[in-house]
């Protein structure tokens, strides 16, 4: 110790010395270092003299203090900057430092202080009590973090007792709480225990004589001299050991365990015992297997399964229809990003397609398109992708599955042209009869005014079914040109403004006449007046008045009812009490030759088609609601705009001929 360190004497108590705190004094001029000695002896503390920097920062290599009171001008290194160098040093960074100053009074220069690590910056003269009480708070602070120190180690020290006192104890527990399957051994790999899972599992009593033999007698036969062989290659390497086998449970059931042998060394290296723990994998061993299966299964399939990652949309497998479908091998596939099949898509698109089943929205889509083949020619596939997801937590994969529509394609082609033929001929064959049926239709009116009205017996009673078949014929053809005309898209109109109460008034008064056992209501305003083709109206009307007729056989009223809707649109409805449309045949009935009853009830199942083309061709829209009961019947519902827009030509419905407007 340096002669300018004083250490105070230490003053018993009752026999015994009180901790105390070292306090370090730095200050260039020894009268000042006696002042401060002078103020703080009443403390009792160990007083430590520095007369520099330099010297200061010997001490703090030396021992801890509780607080250091410094001088900032000093020759050599100042204050501040031996400050700077204690708050650098880790050991002694969270001391506190009271600077003592007798000459810089500016702010700047004590903010300076307190920004070079001071607690408190003091300003000479000071008054000694006000210094004795700072410093006495940071020596209590200290005496009190190393009795909390001491006491942590003593606290440490019996708790390193106590757990050296239960390691036997406390090894037991812990062994007894594993939920594995767990023997120990010494070196020589003789048995020594077997824990509660082990005794539980094998229904062994614990005071019951461990050895090989009573472990391998648990052991399936086919696994048993495996698991010998190994064990005994174990003790004599005195390496790990980690065999699969089957260990039978109390109850005469074998489930598969991954075992794994550690051997426990001392200081030295030494063997001193071993520790084996039996994992129970039955429940994942079979899933591996029923995986394979499935693998196994997906393999036998003609289509193309893919997986893929959710989050790189990298292939995760293949099987081998994928491989044939796309010209290349499963191990050339895994790994590829499933763009690289997927040629319609980029990445954007691609993962905006999947978005609704990671998120459970759907559970799949169905899609076609077109897959890449390793050559770079393309094959047409109609594509199936679901995503499963992990049983627990994030993850899962997506499993695609692509069918070859190739030859589908070409069916559906052959289908289609063939279809066209078929219009094509209904169009042309259409034409050709109105030739002849107009022919016999004018002989047989000539043959009726021959006969004047003698026709309810002989000659006119069949001249006037004649007539009336020829109509019914006429009909059915017109009825196969509409079509025509719809398919090929020249079902125009001929537009003018128009009274459409009056027109629903009209086609009442006719269609009473043909059917006296159904009472046909109207419920229309005076006037509401629009621009429509009348004549198509008239047979929009006239078809669902029939259909209101023919499915009502058991009479009834039919209400046909005419309202505004705003100042845009009409409403018109027809309300039956007949047989009713079942739910699931309601889209089927404006089909062409769709018909919700078969042919039950005669009609071609043509009109609801043509019908529904005039109204679109409008502007409009129709649909049914029906409850598919019979007594209660079915609405048909048309909505039509009051003024239609002229489609830019006009038709005269007789010639079919189109001209220029």
């Amino acid at each position: 110790m340096t002669p300018s360190e004083h250490i105070s004497a230490e003053r018993p108590q009752d026999g015994a010395s009180r901790p105390r705190a070292s306090i370090l004094m730095v200050d260039d001029h020894p009268s000042n270092l006696l002042a401060l000695e002078a103020i703080l002896e009443p403390l009792g503390q160990e007083l430590v003299k520095a007369t520099s920097g330099e010297e200061a920062l010997k001490f703090l290599l030396q021992r801890d203090f509780a607080v250091i009171l410094m001088d900032v001008q000093m020759p050599g290194l100042d204050g501040f900057q031996t400050a700077t160098l204690i708050k650098q040093r880790e050991r002694t960074r969270t001391i506190p430092i009271i600077f003592l100053t007798a000459l810089s009074r500016d702010a700047a220069h004590i903010f300076k202080g307190y920004a070079h690590g001071a607690v408190d910056y003091l300003l000479k003269p000071f008054d000694p009590e006000i210094l004795r009480s700072k410093v006495s708070v940071f020596v209590d602070l200290f005496l009190k973090e190393q009795q909390i120190q001491r006491q942590a180690a003593m606290l440490r020290q019996r708790e390193r007792e106590a757990v050296e006192r239960q390691s036997e104890l406390r090894y037991r527990r812990l062994t007894e709480s594993l939920p594995e399957v767990m023997w120990a051994a010494r070196a020589d790999g003789s048995f020594t225990y077997a824990n509660r899972a082990g005794r539980d599992y094998t229904g062994i009593h614990e005071e019951h004589p461990l050895s090989l033999g009573t472990f391998l007698e648990f052991v399936h036969p086919v696994d048993r001299e495996e698991m010998r062989s190994a064990w005994e290659t174990a003790i004599r390497s005195s390496q790990r050991v980690e065999r699969e086998f089957r260990l039978r449970r109390f109850d005469g059931v074998y489930r598969w365990h991954l075992a794994r042998a550690v051997p426990e060394r001392d200081e030295s290296g030494h063997v001193v015992g071993w520790i084996a723990v039996a994992t129970d994998i039955d429940d994942k061993r079979r899933a591996e297997e029923a995986l394979g299966r499935f693998k196994m299964t997906l393999d036998a399939t003609l289509d193309c399964v893919l997986m893929f990652s959710p989050d790189s949309l990298t292939l995760t497998y293949a099987n081998a229809g994928a491989a044939k479908q796309l010209s290349s091998s499963t191990d050339e596939l895994v790994g590829l990003s499933v763009l690289e099949v997927e040629s319609a898509f980029d990445e954007a698109g691609f993962r905006k397609l999947l978005a609704p089943l990671v998120s459970g929205t759907l559970p799949s889509q169905t899609y076609s398109t077109t897959h890449r083949r390793r050559d770079g020619t393309e094959v047409p596939v109609e594509v199936v992708l679901q995503f499963v997801s992990a049983a627990e937590g994030p993850g899962g994969r997506f499993i695609s599955v692509a069918r070859d529509i190739t030859e589908r394609q070409r069916a559906e082609t052959a289908l289609r042209l063939a279809s066209e033929a078929k219009d094509a001929f209904l169009a042309a064959a259409s034409h050709e009869l109105r030739t002849p049926l107009a022919a016999a239709k004018g002989h047989a009116h000539l043959a009726l005014l021959k006969l004047g009205g003698e026709t309810e017996a002989g000659p006119g009673k069949s001249l006037k079914i004649i007539n009336r078949q020829i109509d019914r014929m006429a009909k059915l053809v017109e009825d196969l040109l509409d079509i025509s005309r719809l398919q090929a898209g020249r079902l125009s109109l001929e537009l003018e403004k128009f009274d459409l109460g009056q027109l629903v008034q009209e086609t009442r008064d006719r269609m009473a006449v043909l059917s006296q056992g159904h009472e046909i209501q109207v419920e229309a305003p005076e006037h509401l007046e629009g621009t429509w083709d009348r004549g198509r109206l008239d047979q929009v009307l006239t078809n669902l008045l029939s259909n209101a007729i023919r499915y009502s056989p058991e009479g009834g009223a039919v209400l046909v009812r005419l309202v505004r809707e705003g100042k845009e649109g009409v409403h018109l409805s027809v309300k039956d009490s007949g047989v009713g449309i079942p739910k699931d045949k309601q889209a089927l009935i404006f089909e062409r030759f769709g018909r919700a009853h078969g042919s039950k009830y005669g009609g071609l199942g043509l009109g609801l088609t043509i019908s529904q083309g005039i109204v679109e061709q409008h502007g409009g829209r129709i649909w049914v609601e029906s409850q598919g009961v019979p007594g209660q019947g079915s609405t048909f519902n048309v909505w039509l705009p009051r003024e239609t827009e002229s489609p830019g030509v006009g038709v005269h419905h007789e010639h079919g001929t189109r001209t220029a407007s």
